[in-house]
């Protein structure tokens, strides 16, 4: 009866839970944004159509490409008074006739239907004219080609401009039945309507400027500016406000999806790109840093997709959750008390009354000996039955499904992790089969042993030449949407990399407890023990936004947003850390493999907790105040701080950075002192620590390790 009820909840995932109906209702109910209308056909019409478009099309591309050699060759001829090229112009002609082709191309110049009036054409092609400009720019000034001459490139340009306009315009003219009919077939895609936004305008702003003197100080270890660079940055200003107004940037519209959304941050970005290396190359202004003049644009950019997902988000009170949700977990186990399960009758079944320590030493693990030790050091295998005992080497979670529940004491599988496709549900089908303190054997081809291994495998100069490329192919693709879905179908989902934390922490999110780790051939072992019942209440961080239960006000659990710099499914490990890890001496756990490369970075210069911008608007934490604690830290502290902490909203800067502790307990110290001395003085307490903590960073570069 209980397996034929698993095996119903299992089938049952097509059922729209009620929340669900709703959710779609709505989503149903929304007026569709963005939407292309259709093309209305009319017997009359006499527009190009099938082999006529492709006939147009060719014919097109290739007058043009004569008009833009043409243009070349003669502004070359005035200029140098030699038809000939020289090697420079050559090169400086083929990257001519690349920008032309890649611009035109995407712009869809050559498609003459889509001209329904002579304006739309002779705008299209100045659009394709400007853009190859833009293209010459950037590649001129990014490869640092500064031979090339402006008025070869001007100059052809513009009589490449002229003479398109000149020769459309007359064939137009004479041939003006072939185009579209105006008014009929000719419909602009309109973008959403929206209106002016003050507090997108204010924030883009801050980011602006916080990226120009980051890279500043990131260039030259300082924030103050050279009188040369106090140009470039007014320069840099009215560009990029310009382009912010011509691309929408500050409107608050409602897009269908975020991808929407973000198109006119991404449009911004090109644009001021683009006319910042027209000015540096009109200008000669290459004795310039290229990373000064365009790393804040690109540093911006980065800061206005996170500003803008987290507004997006909470703006449609949706956060994505892992791509195993809690709806999906929900459907293919069935949430028990733990305490509660007895044992099965295929449990009593497989009983033989024969300890298992023979049979997995001479049969199933007599290949691998280091695994047989290092199940036995941590095991007391003598004490289980070998018909509790599964050993597998699959990669088909279909496997595990077969076995019934609850009847296992010890699930080994030789088969490495990284080639499951759903982790969440093969780790909570092992949970299944297993009964109350049983034991699952595992291994995973972590980061760090994937390294080990493919220096190993290939020389050293090209183990360093291509690592990065698998990495990124092996690494990367799989957590970023769109890639993933490539990835995972070109590779069924085998042989992604995994790290350390995330796999521990998938394992305590599924209802087990790691009891020990050990490193054989090339992979990472672990032995977990099923103690819990999975974490169906909470919402695995794998997005680049995660949030956070702290303890709030009041004793509250509030959600605090932050931006990840751990592995995925990190928060799950905080007691197995805190267990295995030392204290720092300023309360952060030493050696936390948790923490990604660049997710120090991040905490180095607080760029991790930007998202806490939005609980500070929402008014959860105040600027001043002691930090946001997790439930299991929070439990760290003495009684009577407890209830002193709950009386006062946690704050962005902490007195923490006033007071510099060394150790814990100094820190335990340090916020009691300062919450007392709130309590008789709030306002002046908070700007005495305020700028206590600011001399610290600033000065005595004070940083949270």
């Amino acid at each position: 009866m209980e397996n034929q009820e698993g095996l119903k909840i299992r089938r049952e995932v097509n059922i729209l839970l009620p929340e669900d109906k709703q959710n779609f209702k709505k989503q149903a109910s929304r007026p569709n944004m963005n939407l292309k209308p259709r093309r209305q056909n009319s017997p009359n019409d006499k527009t190009i159509r099938g082999s006529e478009s492709s006939a147009f099309f060719y014919g097109s591309l290739i007058f043009d490409f004569l008009i833009i050699n043409l243009s070349f060759f003669i502004v070359n001829y005035l200029k140098n008074d030699l038809i000939v090229l020289t090697t420079t112009y050559v090169k400086l002609l083929l990257l001519f006739n690349f920008s032309w082709f890649i611009t035109s191309i995407f712009l869809n110049k050559f498609k003459l239907y889509k001209y329904p009036n002579l304006l739309t054409g002779l705008f299209s092609i100045a659009r394709s004219t400007v853009a190859t400009f833009y293209l010459i720019a950037v590649l001129v000034v990014m490869f640092s080609w500064h031979a090339f001459s402006r008025l070869q490139i001007f100059g052809s340009g513009l009589l490449m401009l002229v003479l398109e306009a000149l020769f459309f315009s007359v064939f137009y003219l004479t041939k003006q039945e072939l185009f579209s009919v105006k008014g009929k077939d000719w419909e602009q895609e309109e973008p959403p309507r929206g209106s002016f936004s003050l507090s997108l305008t204010l924030a883009d702003t801050s980011f602006f400027f916080l990226s120009f003197f980051l890279i500043n100080h990131f260039k030259r270890d300082t924030f103050q500016l050279s009188e040369e660079y106090q140009n470039i940055l007014l320069v840099l200003t009215g560009v990029w406000f310009v382009s912010s107004l011509l691309t929408r940037k500050f409107w608050s519209a409602r897009f269908r999806n975020i991808y929407y959304g973000l198109a006119p941050f991404f449009k911004s970005f090109f644009l001021s790109f683009a006319t910042m290396a027209v000015i540096v190359f009109a200008f000669r202004l290459f004795a310039y840093s290229r990373l000064q003049v365009f790393g804040p644009l690109t540093l911006l950019l980065l800061f206005e997709i996170l500003f803008y997902y987290i507004y997006f988000t909470a703006r449609n009170k949706f956060l994505p959750a892992d791509i195993e949700s809690i709806d999906e977990i929900k459907k293919v186990f069935r949430q028990e008390a733990i305490q509660e399960i007895k044992a099965t009758d295929a449990f009593k079944e497989r009983t033989r009354g024969i300890p298992a320590v023979s049979k997995l030493k001479d049969k199933y693990l007599k290949d691998f000996p280091e695994v047989f030790q290092f199940i036995k050091d941590h095991i007391h295998i003598s004490e289980i039955d070998e018909g509790h005992v599964q050993v597998f080497n699959t990669h088909t979670v279909y496997n595990i499904e077969a076995i019934d529940s609850h009847c296992l004491r010890l699930f080994v599988n030789l088969h490495p992790l990284n080639d499951f496709r759903r982790i969440n549900k093969y780790f909570l089908e092992v949970h299944r089969s297993i009964f109350n303190g049983g034991y699952f054997v595992g291994n995973v081809d972590t980061i760090e042993t994937h390294r080990k291994h493919f220096f190993r495998k290939y020389p050293t100069l090209l183990a360093k030449t291509f690592y990065p490329f698998h990495f990124l192919f092996k690494r990367i693709f799989p957590k970023i949407p769109g890639l993933k879905q490539v990835y995972f179908a070109v590779t069924r989902g085998k042989n992604r990399v995994l790290s350390k934390a995330e796999t521990l922490g998938r394992l305590y999110f599924s209802g087990f407890k790691v009891l020990a780790v050990k490193e054989i051939n090339d992979r990472l072992y672990y032995i977990a023990q099923r103690v819990n019942t999975p974490s169906l209440d909470k919402n695995p961080s794998y997005s680049p936004v995660i949030r956070l239960e702290r303890v709030g006000y009041g004793g509250e659990i509030m959600t605090v947003y932050k931006l990840r710099t751990m592995h995925p499914y990190s928060e799950y490990l905080q007691e197995y850390i805190f267990e295995n890890y030392s204290l720092q001496e300023n309360g952060k756990f030493a050696n936390d493999f948790r923490v990604t490369q660049w997710g120090k970075v991040f905490r180095r210069l607080w760029i991790d907790e930007l998202p806490q911008l939005i609980n500070f608007w929402r008014g959860d934490i105040n600027l001043v105040g002691i930090r946001a604690l997790s439930q299991h830290y929070f439990s760290l502290y003495p009684d009577d701080l407890k209830k002193l902490r709950i009386q006062f909203k946690p704050g962005l800067i902490p007195p923490y950075y006033a007071d510099m502790p060394k150790s814990f307990e100094e820190i335990v110290e340090s916020e009691k002192r300062y919450l007392l001395q709130k309590q008789q003085n709030p306002l002046l307490t908070d700007i005495r620590y305020f700028f206590r903590a600011f001399y610290n960073i600033l000065f005595k570069k004070a940083r949270s390790r």
